[in-house]
């Protein structure tokens, strides 16, 4: 399925699945294909946005898209769904139809923040011949491309990587900025930061949370650090929930920060930052290291 395929076919709705030609139901990985097959041809993918906050400002830097299955689907949670398709062999058409469905989205909320795009790598590979295409449909959406980051996820290893980085390249000339996602989960984060220069980094959440009585998460995010000021990318710590995390982020000089206690992702983002981590932005109030750690010599 092509970018003009899925841009151009709207279906309003669900089919029904109790049609008079459906097949027999006989298992569950045939269900699962039957309604992950009517999802994608009745686009009924909803987009939600995650807001992410730039500790510098104190303000929403970015709202990351993110993507619900029909509330009563088996295949509502994003990780189903997902699962589903690389089974299926429907994964770049999948990945497609929820990034356009996103944009659009996003356009007529009328949000002016940057929008993190999910997109495999392979998703890219495929469309880097319709980079215009896709230019043009962002813009006429009433969007600049500027506006738009390519969060790269790690669900798919990429083979070749100098056809990779000169695909994304095309993006990247188009205008677009690319976030690279889930560092620290994969054996190849490092590598990638490295060769594909990305404009932010998003810190597996693993690392983030309980930070604040971790020696080891502490030191492994203080040397992030340091590597993205050398490098010129922007970290984006993934997971925040707890106000003591908060605080060891902020000391830190992590730039940006997303999770619960930023807020949850919603069909209506809200437009604010919750005033309790306002006032944690410029309190200063927290020790510069964890509870019962001293810095490494």
């Amino acid at each position: 399925m092509t970018f003009k395929t899925i841009q151009d076919t709207e279906t309003p709705g669900r089919k029904d699945a109790a049609s008079p030609t459906a097949r027999p139901r006989s298992n569950t990985r045939f269900r699962e294909l039957e309604e992950l097959l009517q999802i994608i041809e009745s686009r009924s993918v909803q987009p939600v946005f995650q807001p992410i906050l730039a500790f510098g400002t104190g303000e929403i830097l970015a709202y990351e898209g993110l993507i619900r299955g029909p509330d009563d689907s088996p295949l509502h949670t994003p990780t189903k769904l997902f699962d589903a398709a690389t089974r299926a062999g429907q994964l770049i058409e999948l990945n497609m139809l929820c990034a356009l469905k996103v944009v659009r989205q996003y356009a007529r909320l009328g949000l002016q923040q940057q929008l993190f795009l999910n997109v495999t790598p392979q998703t890219v590979l495929d469309v880097r011949d319709d980079v215009q295409r896709i230019s043009r449909f962002i813009r006429d959406c009433g969007m600049d491309i500027a506006q738009v980051t390519i969060e790269l996820t790690e669900s798919q290893y990429i083979t070749d990587r100098s056809i990779f980085r000169n695909a994304l390249m095309l993006f990247r000339q188009a205008g677009f900025r690319v976030a690279l996602d889930d560092l620290g989960e994969g054996f190849s984060s490092l590598r990638l930061w490295s060769e594909l220069q990305p404009d932010f980094v998003k810190i597996d959440m693993h690392f983030v949370q309980g930070v604040s009585g971790d020696d080891v998460k502490y030191h492994f995010l203080r040397s992030l650090q340091h590597i993205a000021e050398g490098c010129g990318s922007s970290l984006v710590a993934e997971g925040v929930e707890t106000m003591a995390d908060f605080c060891i982020l902020r000391d830190l000089g992590i730039d940006n920060a997303q999770g619960f206690l930023i807020g949850r992702a919603a069909r209506q983002p809200s437009k604010f930052v919750p005033s309790e981590v306002s006032e944690l932005i410029g309190a200063g109030s927290a020790p510069l290291f964890p509870q019962g750690v001293l810095p490494r010599s």
